[in-house]
């Protein structure tokens, strides 16, 4: 270790500390950090470090200037390098040069991994920088959650944490009226059935007993296998909570199967969540099933938005709070469509389908409505478009009282266009695959991503395979959309910045949703259709490339933080920051976000980038 003055020591020690990972490094670590760092100065257009100079025998930390890998990824002040290449023990992927006059501390290999053994913060940083620097901000969110709220326990704690009492459960052979003594006996509302090693086959609820025991007269002696409801759902118990009330928003149950290592645990049940009375989540799933007019959905809309913007103070992550505010969206939805249908003399076939980010589940609340009627109707399809459009409209205008805005382009099942037969909605499909121009391809951004919300699912299902199918007989039009997917770059400036877009009204932002999320949404829609993967969601999109071997797990898991900071961002901005003028829900000026706000946005481009590059490389574009 170098000898140093302690003055001067203690100077780098509070230089360092301004700057992830090394701000959370224990006091005595830090200081034998800066104890084994030197100081370098590399000139403008200077290599630093290179694959030519073999393994990597030092870490350099950016103290001042710029340094630039050969992917074009600058890094600033705290930023440091070849940081995989030690951890690997081999030399750098890339040619790192200085891009001005540069200062860099050097920290030689042997230190390295030294501190890389002694600080599992460091260890984890330098192993998934990204992830490490997402649960910082998700620990700090954590805390001021803590801070504000006295009682009980939040979203993210553990599901296990709500078990009250041991399961209540049974064998499949039990009788009818043997489990039904019990649950009255055990004044439970759920009797589980599970085999002899207590893995959960099923459950039968006291809504169970009423509509398939009571009302049907069925015989108390025959075994309750026969009347349970098989498969349930189970969550195992050291998922967060929010596990457990986006499963019920979803499936619209009363009750999540909490297993350990797949053997029944406990129940826990709607009622278990509705004394979590901040949240309101049962409230609001039980006041949709219950809304029997348009104002008490409204009512409801309105506890979802004060829902989704408490969890996200509570620290809930991007990826469970958008999925969770979209299964409630889709509840309502689906009472509207109860409510309305009625009116309409329907055919016997018709699907309700979401389009864009609702279809992708990745909706917030700053969004329009886009949605779609897909329906057979052998008997006569004039007659039956009219009754669906007179439906749509109502439905439309239905989910525009509720908050939800009517869509400035008109893409709403309303619209004739967009309420077509099976049929038509191939033909469409086929016209926009082989014909890739400009309309079609803007089109795919939003219609490829369809996903059923109310009426017969098998028809989306049936669209589904046969669009697949489509695109993976035209790989013109995948490689079309790959082209398309590259049109816009990531905002990362030459010099490490991050650029702003030159918004006349909102002058030094930057759109999360246009520059930010789009890109890797634009690439897994891609990935998706190439590989014939019928998952909608960008998330689900990556995750399913990477089982299917066309990208490397630990990429796919990156974009997918990097995916979910870069919503976190935009939900922070619609949430938090009190009312937006129109069109600024999306926009941010980096300038300011924090330092590790800064650091993680900057990581989240060039996750965007690196996915891009892949597309250029797999398609030669």
């Amino acid at each position: 270790m170098a000898d140093r003055p302690p003055p001067l020591l203690a100077d780098v020690a509070r230089s360092l500390a301004r700057h992830p990972p090394f701000d959370e490094l224990e006091p005595a670590l830090l200081a034998r950090l800066a104890a084994g760092v030197s100081l370098a100065f590399h000139p403008r257009g200077a290599t630093v470090a290179s694959p030519d100079a073999g393994v990597a025998d030092r870490l350099y930390i950016v103290k001042q200037g710029c340094v630039v890998g050969g992917a074009g990824n600058a890094l600033g002040p705290g930023e440091c390098f070849p940081v995989e290449a030690l951890v690997g023990r081999r030399a750098p992927d890339e040619t790192y040069r200085a891009e001005r006059d540069t200062f860099c501390w050097e920290l030689p290999a042997p230190a390295f991994h030294e501190l890389l053994e002694r600080s599992a913060r460091f260890r984890a940083y330098c192993t998934d920088h990204l992830a490490a620097l997402l649960e910082r901000v998700r620990r700090a969110q954590r805390g001021r959650a803590a801070e504000s709220l006295a009682e009980g326990a939040g979203m993210l704690a553990p599901l296990g944490s709500l078990l009250a009492r041991a399961p209540v459960w049974c064998v499949p052979e039990a009788s009818l009226a043997q489990v039904l003594e019990t649950m009255h006996k055990e004044r439970v509302g759920a009797m589980v059935v599970c085999d002899i090693e207590r893995k959960p086959l099923g459950i039968l609820t006291t809504h169970d007993v009423l509509h398939r025991v009571a009302a049907a007269h069925a015989a108390l002696d025959q075994p309750v296998s026969m009347v349970m409801t098989p498969a349930p759902v189970t969550l195992e118990d050291d998922v967060p909570i929010v596990e457990a009330a986006l499963a019920m928003a979803r499936h619209g149950f009363r009750h999540v199967l909490v297993t350990s290592a797949g053997r029944l645990h406990g129940v826990v049940s709607e009622r278990d969540l509705f004394a979590m009375q901040r949240f309101g989540l049962a409230r609001i799933a039980s006041s949709l099933r219950a809304a029997g007019s348009l104002g008490a959905l409204a009512e409801a809309a309105a506890g979802i938005r004060r829902l989704s913007k408490e969890l996200l103070a509570q620290g809930i992550d991007a990826e469970h709070l958008t999925q969770l505010t979209s299964a409630l969206y889709d509840s309502l939805a689906r009472r509207l469509i109860e409510l309305v249908a009625p009116n309409h003399v329907l055919p016997a076939r018709w699907c309700w389908l979401a389009l864009g980010s609702e279809g992708r589940l990745e909706q917030t609340l700053a969004t329009d409505q886009d949605n779609a009627l897909l329906f057979e109707a052998p008997g006569g399809t004039d007659a039956a478009r009219a009754a669906l459009l007179g439906f749509a409209d109502e439905v439309n205008r239905g989910l525009a009282a509720c908050g939800i805005p009517l869509c400035p382009g008109d893409i709403m099942a309303r619209n004739p266009r967009w309420c077509l037969t099976q049929d038509e909605w191939r033909r469409a499909f086929d016209q926009w695959i082989r014909n890739p121009q400009p309309e079609a391809l803007l089109n795919a951004a939003i219609f490829f991503d369809f996903r059923p919300v109310a009426g017969d699912a098998a028809l989306a299902g049936e669209l589904r395979q046969a669009v697949l199918a489509q695109a993976g007989r035209n790989p013109a039009f995948v490689r079309a959309l790959a082209d398309n997917a590259l049109r816009v770059r990531p905002p990362l400036g030459l010099l490490g910045d991050i650029s702003t877009d030159d918004n006349a009204r909102f002058p030094g932002t930057l759109d999360l949703k246009g520059y930010g999320t789009r890109p890797l949404v634009d690439a897994a829609r891609t990935m998706a259709l190439k590989l014939g993967i019928a998952a909608t969601g960008t998330a689900a999109r990556l995750r399913a490339a990477a089982a299917a071997g066309a990208l490397p797990a630990a990429e796919a898991a990156a974009a997918v933080d990097a995916l979910h900071y870069l919503q976190g961002l935009r939900l922070r901005r619609q949430h938090l920051e009190g009312e937006l003028p129109v069109g600024a829900e999306n926009r941010i000026d980096p300038a300011r976000l924090n330092e590790v706000d800064r650091r993680i946005l900057k990581a989240a481009f060039r996750q965007s980038a690196a996915l891009q590059d892949r597309l250029r490389a797999d398609y030669l574009l």
